[in-house]
């Protein structure tokens, strides 16, 4: 069997609100799992938000689960005339997966905006996107839909009876 370094790029906070959206028990001992057997990972990289009094336990069920955490000060903003905390983990992602480039065979997405649209691209012209994962197939950006991703994308909402508690 030949060994793959490969690695999951997550932004967290595009995951965790879909799923939290979808109404799931999502367990993430069983997505680091997958990711581990099924895409050969050997690096999940999760990028999220730092509140230090909202996610703890959240961090903590990571962190056990595998996952390496990448943190990010929040920031309030304004939208529509309601206050939202906002992450903007995006451009860490990017940075990040761009800098471990030569460290990595093939790079998962996991996140379903447009965000990532031309890291995804990319990624592909340079023979190192395996996968991206998006979340729901609802929520996801239409720039995904195009023929170029049709044997990188999956859904995982697709996935919900293996991943959840």
């Amino acid at each position: 069997m030949t060994d793959y370094n490969n690695y999951a790029f997550i932004d967290g906070q595009n995951l965790h609100k879909t799923i939290e959206e979808l109404e799931w028990f999502f367990c993430y001992f069983k997505f680091f799992n997958l990711l581990k057997t099924k895409y050969n990972v050997s690096k999940a990289f999760y990028f999220i938000g730092f509140t230090q009094d909202r996610n703890c336990r959240l961090y903590k069920i990571l962190r056990k689960a595998g996952f390496q955490l990448c943190l990010r000060s929040p920031v309030i903003a304004i939208i529509n005339g309601e206050r939202k905390i906002k992450a903007n983990v995006d451009s860490n992602l990017i940075t990040s997966a761009l800098i471990k480039l030569n460290n990595f065979d093939k790079a998962i997405i996991v996140a379903g905006d447009g965000d990532y649209y031309y890291f995804a691209k990319y990624l592909l012209r340079n023979n190192k996107l395996l996968k991206i994962l998006l979340p729901s197939r609802q929520d996801s950006s239409n720039l995904y839909r195009s023929s170029m991703f049709s044997n990188n994308i999956s859904y995982i909402e697709n996935m919900r009876q293996y991943l959840e508690k």
